[in-house]
């Protein structure tokens, strides 16, 4: 995409580095603004392990530079999900997409990518600035800004991309609130492919010549393993309830015997594998998220919320990093069509463009975990379908810049005016329902209606 000036005149202040504020950072620099970000911590490192980007972000990722092309050299590229029951039984091999719309479904080195993210970011002008802390957000008139070291720092919009803990997300509310937990913690691995050589039960991965994603199923507990041939690793997962009282979030190291217990009496293939990672290589991780907020724009109209301070999403969803992508590249569609003067409208547009897709794919993630969690194996048995980890078109085939630019006048006449708007990037006749986190758990470890899920193909 060649940088061009339609937001030439226009500042922002973007605050974190996550996957959220470079996408916005990259899309409003293209479009010519000045862009400076504030990151609270001291780097940037390569730290971190698998992630998917689908379709509808990797379209998004391919117009900046070769960010995706040289993604794509070191990514896998499965073509099945191969999905098991605890004891290593084959329930459906899942044919998955591998591109959609010629754009590719990859799964990659997560610090990698925002690395590659960051140096865009830079070459188009993006001051970022490590280690500044944002102690306050603030607007002022036509303004708005974040204080940092005690020193005030203005621009026409503050872009809050902070992350689950966000503590934007509290100024644009009014609500004082924290992240909630999710019942469940996760152990994450991100090891050499060669540490499952030497072992013969492990073996035919490490020679595999595809790119591998199987998934363990059982009560309370599933086990992911990838491989990535083109970087030649490997990952190991295994979500597991979290039975702590703690609220706060923790990545510790963890515990190989702590992880196999979860596990125990499961496929010996798993806890073979699991054996061969790397004690420095695994963290107990434990997953919190919050409740989807329909306001993401302050009532000042120039500070607004992108990607987990928005809508934090579960793992299983798959779509967390490509939502906070589509929030960006939104972000600069609606202020190039609507300009400098219509800043408080044009994020109320975002905001309606955006909120129901993310509040079904949020829910996308509880659902996907609860049916591999609480399976119904009545409904496996005459449909092993059921278990599929969800690709629909609804949410792998949509551009979000086509999306929002041939939206924007439609939303902004129903801001206005009153005029009727119907969001058409969710699935065809979906009707929008609110919910929140505790009515979702008031349904762990129980089998539910299958009526009830809304995201399931």
């Amino acid at each position: 995409m060649a940088q061009t000036t339609s937001l030439s005149g226009i500042t922002a202040i973007i605050i974190g580095v996550g996957y959220g504020g470079l996408s916005a950072s990259i899309e409003l620099a293209l479009k010519g603004a000045d862009v400076q970000v504030f990151e609270s911590y001291p780097d940037m490192t390569k730290q971190g392990d698998v992630i998917q980007v689908p379709a509808n972000a990797t379209r998004l990722m391919s117009r900046w530079g070769d960010v995706l092309s040289q993604t794509v050299k070191e990514s896998a590229l499965p073509t099945v999900l191969a999905i098991q029951n605890k004891d290593g039984k084959l329930l459906l091999d899942q044919q998955l997409h591998t591109e959609f719309g010629g754009f590719p479904n990859i799964y990659s080195h997560r610090g990698r990518i925002q690395k590659r993210m960051y140096d865009e970011a830079v070459k188009h002008g993006v001051r970022v600035n490590f280690g500044a802390a944002v102690t306050e957000v603030f607007e002022e008139g036509d303004s708005a800004g974040v204080i940092v070291g005690g020193v005030k720092n203005t621009a026409d919009v503050v872009l809050a991309s902070d992350g689950v803990h966000s503590r934007t997300r509290g100024y644009v509310t009014g609500a004082v609130e924290r992240p909630k937990k999710s019942g469940f913690a996760v152990y994450r691995s991100w090891f050499p492919l060669s540490q499952l050589q030497n072992d013969p039960v492990t073996k035919p991965i490490y020679e595999s010549k595809k790119d591998l994603f199987q998934i363990w199923i059982g009560e309370n507990t599933h086990a992911i393993l990838t491989t990535n041939r083109a970087l030649q690793t490997a990952t190991c997962f295994v979500t597991h309830k979290d039975l702590s009282d703690v609220v706060e979030d923790w990545n510790l190291p963890g515990d190989v015997q702590d992880m196999l217990a979860c596990v125990e009496g499961w496929d010996p293939v798993l806890r073979h594998i699991i054996q061969s990672i790397p004690p420095e290589c695994l963290i107990d991780y434990k997953l919190l998220w919050r409740d989807p907020v329909p306001k993401w724009v302050s009532n000042g109209g120039r500070v607004c919320l992108l990607g987990d301070a928005a809508h934090p999403h579960l793992a299983t969803s798959g779509t967390g990093a490509a939502q906070a992508i589509e929030d960006a590249a939104t972000i600069a569609v609606v202020l190039e069509k609507l300009g400098k003067q219509n800043v408080p409208i044009a994020l109320k547009s975002y905001e309606k463009l955006r909120y129901e897709r993310t509040s079904l794919t949020q829910r996308m993630g509880w659902e996907t975990r609860h049916v591999w969690h609480q399976t119904d194996w009545n409904a496996v048995a005459s449909n092993p379908d059921f278990l599929k980890l969800p690709q629909p078109a609804w949410l792998l085939g949509v551009d979000a810049v086509d999306y929002a630019e041939e939206n924007i006048e439609a939303v902004k006449s129903h801001l206005l005016d009153g005029a009727p708007f119907q969001s058409k990037n969710v699935p065809p006749g979906h009707v929008h329902e609110d919910w929140n986190i505790e009515m979702m758990l008031s349904h762990e470890g129980k089998k539910v209606d299958e009526d009830f899920y809304k995201t399931r193909e």
